[in-house]
């Protein structure tokens, strides 16, 4: 990748504006959840309750988003095998003492009735450590993808062990992203991809709930109640119509849809907003992972570069895979919607891995040795492939 001395100037201007469209883009999303989380709640006594803390969370993930941003890079890099180890006893604490939500034992109580979940920031760790890993080297050779391939498998278990087959199915979409991403190969693709496949198996056949689940997928009709949720996201989108209903008529968000502000976050905003309410959710990822598309593009360092751009492709892989549950496009997997879904870690996560991600952005560190731009002698720098 060639980059002209005469274009600097150009490209360092448009880094000064990203971090405000950024910060604009999530602001939009967060807002757009609270609105959506109120008129889950409209016909409770107290309906501004979540809504409310859903306010606080993102005023606090503000902060966060800005704080992260300004540390350098190099601090990430340097301490990340530190972050990966406090990432792995965080999720055996859950596991040791953790508190059970539906089911599920993914929480640690917190002073002042406050939940903490670790997998959230986990996983923000988790990718970094990935990319750092990743770009160490100019190739991934065999020995360094089987050690990211069990350091994935790890966690994995650790999440399966909840169970959370949601937050594993992300954790190995990290995986996927920053592998295909370094490599760009079809053969890196086929094996992460198979590995994948054959744990959704073992998941699938050891615990009845999901299998339950694939069998009313692909036969709603005959597998009795465990349809029922997918025949509520029918109901849901289908009032939405083109523009939304009132708030004070999202019946079904409000009233049958399961976990309307959490898991089923997306259907219960298009009932409110409809089909233009939807179409405003999805350009704002989009425009999220546009943004930091480029900013990989004009990145010096090979490890900030493929941490800009998985961290953005991840979002992008969370939000969709939200989506196409909630159109039942896909069984149901229990995974929130990034900035919009009601949760404190969720939101403060994703301000956390976006702040990370404009840190790399601004990077220069002359140990880079990517960063070290040779000098053709025709008047440009070149940037080697990572």
């Amino acid at each position: 990748m060639a980059v002209n001395k005469q274009n600097m100037p150009e490209i360092k201007k448009k880094r000064d504006y990203l971090p405000f469209m950024v910060f604009f883009l999530l602001l939009c999303g967060g807002l757009l959840g609270c609105l959506s989380i109120y008129s889950t709640r409209i016909t409770e006594p107290t309906p501004l309750y979540f809504a409310l803390r859903q306010l606080g969370w993102l005023g606090a993930g503000s902060v966060l988003f800005v704080f992260s941003s300004l540390i350098p890079f190099r601090f990430y890099k340097k301490n990340v095998y530190i972050f990966a180890g406090i990432s792995a006893l965080l999720l055996l604490a859950v596991l040791l003492f953790g508190y059970k939500v539906n089911g599920m034992r993914g929480w640690l109580a917190l002073p002042g009735n406050f939940y903490f979940q670790p997998s959230e920031f986990v996983k923000v760790f988790f990718l970094l450590f990935l990319s750092v890993f990743a770009a160490k080297e100019k190739k991934i050779t065999p020995g360094r993808f089987f050690i990211m391939l069990s350091f994935t498998f790890f966690f994995i278990f650790l999440l399966m062990k909840e169970p959370d087959f949601g937050s594993a199915t992300v954790f190995f979409g990290a995986f996927l992203i920053v592998t295909v991403s370094k490599e760009g190969s079809l053969k890196s693709f086929l094996l992460a991809a198979s590995a994948l496949f054959i744990s959704g198996i073992y998941f699938i056949f050891r615990h009845d709930y999901a299998f339950m689940r694939l069998l009313a997928f692909f036969n709603p009709d005959g597998a009795g109640v465990r349809s029922w949720h997918m025949r509520q996201f029918q109901y849901t989108l289908a009032h939405g119509g083109w523009f939304g209903s009132e708030p004070e008529t999202t019946l079904w968000a409000g009233n049958y849809l399961p976990l309307p502000h959490t898991d089923s976050l997306f259907a219960s905003l298009v009932e409110l907003t409809g089909f233009a309410g939807s179409t405003l959710v999805i350009l704002i990822f989009a425009g999220l992972g546009i943004a930091f598309t480029f900013t990989a593009w004009e990145a010096k360092g090979r490890c900030g570069r493929l941490y800009i751009f998985s961290a953005a492709m991840l979002c992008f892989f969370q939000a969709l895979l939200h989506i196409s549950v909630n159109s039942v496009l896909l069984p149901a997997t229990g995974v929130t919607l990034p900035m919009l879904s009601y949760g404190g870690s969720s939101l403060l996560s994703v301000m956390l891995s976006f702040g990370i991600a404009l840190s790399a952005a601004s990077e220069n560190d002359p140990d880079d040795p990517v960063a070290e731009m040779d000098d053709t002698g025709n008047g440009e720098k070149v940037l080697p492939d990572p």
